[in-house]
């Protein structure tokens, strides 16, 4: 398996996290694995860009046009990193308002931000949400749901719970 993933947002949605809980079910799986726990500014409301690339990979970063999956925690960095995605590729996408159509790849978009304004999702788990999307909608995401869930309690056990119900309305939201 080689799968390469960029994730984007602002410094304290929780990139870095997600991070963690994908090389964690690698790690759990035995499956090689590099990630980078951020690129960028990661003082709050700053750019943060963080990869993890699945598979036997020498380097850390993935070059322009090799991601397999964009995941984006805020519609502008989703954008302003779109050339890391392969043709055909994933983006999966918090969206505000109108989000561009963009030919060539396989978009998902879910209005995450206005979910936590509502009150439908935990804005603290926004990140574990998108998550959940991502997993019902990639087809060729690398792990399960169940793989997940173990690594969101391995990696931060007092917040499981929170997490993990992130995870499951993201996963249940995508299918609406």
């Amino acid at each position: 398996m080689r799968y390469q993933i960029v994730l984007t947002g602002v410094g304290g949605q929780g990139t870095i996290f997600l991070v963690k809980v994908l090389s964690r079910c690698a790690m759990n799986r035995g499956v090689d694995f590099i990630g980078t726990e951020t690129h960028g500014m990661a003082q709050k409301g700053g750019t943060v860009i963080s990869y993890i690339k699945i598979g036997n990979f020498k380097a850390p970063l993935v070059g322009e046009g090799q991601a397999d999956l964009l995941l984006g925690l805020y519609p502008t960095e989703t954008l302003r990193f779109l050339y890391y995605l392969k043709p055909n590729g994933y983006v999966v996408t918090n969206i505000e308002g109108d989000f561009p159509e963009l030919p060539g790849f396989n978009i998902v978009k879910a209005p995450a931000s206005q979910l936590a304004v509502d009150g439908k999702i935990n804005p603290k788990s926004l990140n574990v949400f998108m998550l959940g999307v991502t997993l019902k909608t990639v087809p060729d995401f690398p792990f399960t749901k169940e793989e997940i869930e173990k690594a969101i309690t391995e990696v931060n056990p007092r917040f499981s719970e929170a997490n993990i119900k992130a995870l499951e309305k993201g996963y249940d939201y995508s299918s609406e």
